[in-house]
């Protein structure tokens, strides 16, 4: 049996609130993606994708609002948000299973996404993978996570709160993009989000600076926020 991080027998930390202004900051949260999959698909392209580690839900169904064609496909290993992925994206094609080792026999997907899920996997060569048999020639891997790197993880040192239980395979900037490049994958983009990591720059009224960098970037170009955020396609 694979090891896996997620402990089924306590209350799921990551199912999330369904309020309006929970929602408008998740869907803050993912802008970064969306805006990235605009730059390869407009509104209108029928494409697939898949997303490892489907939480609660709301990236797919944000993606089927932005891009109505798309046929979405979800992986989630806890059977509990599995149950609200399907709550708010019924249509999709989902399944429980394993971020490591996934299949969907010869299926190729043209976008594939992960955020925050590879810092809990034991082993995330399985699921780089996984998902390089899975992406189709030319399309597209995104995925974000936790970095050791960032200015948050340095001031707060064991405190921050990237350091959980659960987070079992934590990185800075340099080793992830070295880790995708080693196992078949050239980058496209590589940043890193802001200050989230800080609590005091995460709060009101401190907060509207990061949140507003967040708004209008998304992502930078730099090696010092709190998550890295990596794009890829496969090397030729």
């Amino acid at each position: 049996m694979t090891k896996t991080s997620v402990n089924l027998k306590t209350p799921s930390p990551y199912i999330e609130k369904t309020s309006f202004l929970y929602k408008l900051k998740r869907k803050l949260t993912y802008a970064f993606a969306i805006r990235a999959i605009s730059k390869f698909k407009n509104k209108r392209d029928k494409f697939s994708i898949l997303e490892i580690g489907t939480g609660s839900g709301y990236f797919l169904s944000f993606i089927h609002s932005e891009f109505p064609n798309a046929t979405l496909f979800g992986i989630e290993y806890d059977p509990r948000l599995f149950k609200e992925t399907k709550k708010k994206v019924p249509f999709a094609n989902l399944s429980i299973g394993n971020a490591e080792f996934f299949s969907f026999v010869d299926q190729k997907f043209d976008v594939i996404v992960s955020f925050q899920v590879i810092e809990h996997l034991y082993n995330p060569t399985a699921m780089l993978e996984s998902v390089r048999k899975h992406l189709s020639p030319n399309g597209i891997f995104i995925f974000t996570t936790p970095n050791l790197d960032g200015v948050g993880a340095q001031i707060m040192g064991k405190k921050w709160h990237g350091y959980r239980d659960d987070h079992v395979c934590l990185k800075g900037f340099k080793a992830w993009q070295r880790l995708l490049e080693k196992n078949g994958f050239r980058s496209i983009y590589c940043g890193s989000t802001f200050f989230s990591g800080i609590p005091i720059l995460n709060t009101f009224p401190l907060g509207v600076f990061n949140w507003s960098l967040l708004v209008i970037f998304g992502t930078a170009r730099w090696k010092y926020g709190e998550s890295f955020v990596g794009i890829f396609r496969l090397k030729n």
